[in-house]
């Protein structure tokens, strides 16, 4: 493989120097003969470039792309798109759309400076994502670090065959900063992955009518200010045929693992398993609604959708609870669309307690069309499980206990068909 380092076309690596035309450069010579461009270590400052077919970018050891502070040097020409509430998304650093066969790899590091684009100095929409791949193939992303995004670290858009291997991600410095975003893609392996963000961790999406399917989330560690695991809320399209296993969520303020279809997405044949959970609220959250928002120009809304055929085998979780935010596992569909098959087996979950009062479930309304989050219904009426709005659920070896005494009872059903124990 014919390799090109970008010092040979002009880079200066002193972090003062716009080094976008120079790596730009190399990254089309690459493109053209097929190569891997090199990036020593050094300091580069750069705005939007775009990788070609065929290329591996390879940051040393101590090589860092920096993103430039001025929203100028980032093209918006390119990747754009208006979201369902009429902002402009999708402005990048580092970009490719219909390419294949590319990989960024190595150990340096991708920092975008996000927190100078925050939205008390005018950025909303136009804050850039870090990495953003649209409509492409044979994706790999292998050992860097990808730091403070002004938005979404990564975000892949209609990808296939996408392998995402030792990737370190470490972003608290703005809105919206999740960490993995699997947009509408088939065909994704996430493993060995240690991820802080400030927003979800890793997320599946579907701003499509195509699916997110055949997804494999393995040996991740994973830290946020909102969810550790988590589908939607984006849910136009469907999720199917996705595992999770032998992951670690921690000190995760926003719920361990959301399912969520509120958009008319088919959410169905998914499981997680072998899964720790220490100092999470929430815990486990799956909401069937009917929001029924679209993402882009021209779509049009669908009913509501499906959730069903989810299994949770072997999870283990330490619960903590945040000020008005006292919630159990929570799976609630909608009269008419209820959540179908769900099977727990093997969990054990440990909640502080420590509530002195009821909580009338018949108080709880339905919100059918607003924004899922777990704490949406108020004070969990039950200490352990509040389902409604269910067909099918199986519990075997389920423990549910409180570090303080509580008043709730252990499981609240409303509208639950099926209960197999």
């Amino acid at each position: 493989m014919n390799t090109f380092n970008v010092t040979s076309f002009g880079a200066a690596a002193d972090g003062q120097t716009n080094d976008t035309l120079a790596i730009q450069a190399a990254i089309d010579e690459a493109g053209r003969s097929g190569g891997a461009v090199l990036v020593p270590a050094g300091i580069y400052r750069i705005g939007t470039i775009v990788l070609r077919s065929g290329i591996r970018l390879h940051l040393d050891a101590g090589a860092v792309l920096v993103g430039s502070i001025d929203i100028a040097d980032y093209r918006d020409d390119i990747g754009c798109f208006i979201d369902g509430v009429g902002q402009k998304r999708g402005i990048s650093l580092i970009y490719a759309e219909e390419a294949e066969r590319i990989s960024i790899t190595g150990e340096g590091t991708i920092d975008g400076q996000g927190e100078y684009f925050r939205k008390d100095r005018g950025y909303t929409g136009v804050r850039p994502f870090l990495v953003r791949f649209v409509r492409c193939q044979g994706i790999e992303m292998q050992g860097v670090t990808l730091k403070d995004s002004a938005a979404w670290v990564s975000h892949y858009h209609e990808c296939s065959e996408v392998d995402i291997t030792g990737v370190t991600i470490r972003s608290r410095v703005n809105s919206n900063n999740d960490g993995i975003d699997i947009d509408s893609c088939s065909h994704v392996r996430i493993h060995d992955c240690d991820i802080d963000t400030g927003d979800d961790a890793i997320v599946l999406k579907s701003t499509t009518v195509a699916s997110c399917e055949y997804i494999a989330i393995r040996h991740c560690k994973l830290r946020s200010n909102w969810a550790g695991i988590k589908f939607g809320t984006e849910s136009l399209g469907g999720f199917r045929h996705v595992t999770v296993a032998d992951c670690y969520i921690y000190d995760t303020n926003g719920c361990g693992i959301k399912l969520l279809t509120v958009d008319g997405a088919h959410l169905e044949h998914v499981e997680l398993s072998d899964i720790t959970m220490e100092q999470v609220s929430g815990p486990i959250f799956l909401r069937l609604g009917s929001r029924l928002r679209t993402y882009m120009e021209g779509q049009q809304s669908k009913s509501a959708g499906v959730l069903r055929n989810i299994v949770f085998r072997n999870i283990k979780a330490n619960v903590k609870e945040l000020p008005d935010r006292k919630s159990s596992v929570c799976i609630s569909g909608i009269p008419g669309y209820p959540v179908e098959n769900i099977v727990f087996d093997n969990v054990d979950i440990t909640f502080p307690g420590g509530t002195t009062e009821e909580n009338d479930y018949h108080a709880i309304p339905e919100l059918e069309t607003a924004y899922p989050e777990y704490y949406m219904f108020g004070t969990a009426p039950a200490y352990g499980m509040f389902l409604r709005h269910v067909k099918g659920i199986t519990l075997k070896q389920v423990t549910l206990k409180t570090m303080q005494p509580d008043l709730r009872p252990e499981m609240v059903l409303v509208d639950v068909t099926g209960m197999q124990q």
